[in-house]
């Protein structure tokens, strides 16, 4: 069984390379579907700007409340708004964002690519001399690759500002102290690196759910499997290639 279970695994690694391999060859190579990508970059955007601005702006909250509590205890309050600007751009804001990318619309690209490889409208594509990679998959990747920076971004302002209320309003900590602070430890290195991790999360997302959707066998129970696992695979490596990210842009530019 575990013989079985290794070839599986080697198998599903080398379709893998062999996808990914194909879509870096074909992504420069015209033609271009200039109207096919920004009306994936619209939808990706819209599926998924409340959800992210849901997730990230309330997490600023919860960040600043118990950053409050601990930073009372050594009377560094002023402070609190600078742990809040490094954590949201350098940290939260790019994985949160990411990961309900990944949710919303990496679950919606590999069920639309399930559906169109179950009902052959790829096999019909492929009929018609237009190459599913440059006409399917390469926009709906690059859609993914360039609006989880733009989020990211939003999703920065949301959760700060969601953090200036709590600190404020709530725990009334003086509004000038807070703005002071606000970005006095932030590097432009550190708001460049999150959007650098955001750009890279989302071309994550859309290999991974470009692949399981171009991939799909088995009709709708395939297409349901599909949207499934791209998006505990997507987190997976989001989480994992996180660490790595984090530590090549600590050696560079600490």
């Amino acid at each position: 069984m575990m013989n079985n279970i290794l070839v599986d695994f080697v198998a599903e690694t080398g379709r893998f390379s062999g996808f990914i391999g194909q879509t870096f060859y074909w992504a420069f190579r015209p033609p271009f579907f200039l109207k096919e990508t920004i009306r994936s970059m619209k939808n990706v955007a819209f599926q998924c700007f409340l959800p992210v601005i849901a997730v990230v702006g309330p997490t600023g909250m919860v960040v600043t409340l118990q950053g409050m509590t601990v930073f009372k205890l050594f009377g560094a309050e002023r402070l609190l708004s600078s742990l809040l600007a490094e954590s949201m751009f350098r940290e939260l804001s790019p994985m949160l964002a990411s990961i309900m990318v990944a949710a919303q619309a990496g679950s919606a690209v590999a069920g639309e690519l399930g559906t169109m490889r179950v009902t052959e409208e790829i096999d019909a594509m492929e009929v018609m001399s237009i190459n599913p990679f440059q006409y399917v998959i390469i926009p709906r990747l690059i859609a993914l690759a360039l609006i989880c920076p733009l989020l990211n971004v939003i999703a920065c302002l949301f959760g700060i500002t969601g953090g200036f209320l709590v600190a404020v309003i709530l725990k009334h900590l003086n509004q000038g102290v807070f703005i002071d602070n606000l970005f006095s430890y932030l590097k432009l290195s550190h708001i460049w690196g999150g959007m650098l991790k955001a750009s890279i999360f989302g071309l994550v997302v859309g290999i991974m759910s470009c692949y399981k959707g171009y991939k799909v066998t088995g009709g709708a129970l395939g297409v349901g499997k599909a949207a499934n696992n791209t998006v505990v695979h997507s987190i997976l490596l989001i989480v994992i290639i996180n660490y790595f990210v984090t530590s090549a842009l600590i050696n560079l530019f600490e």
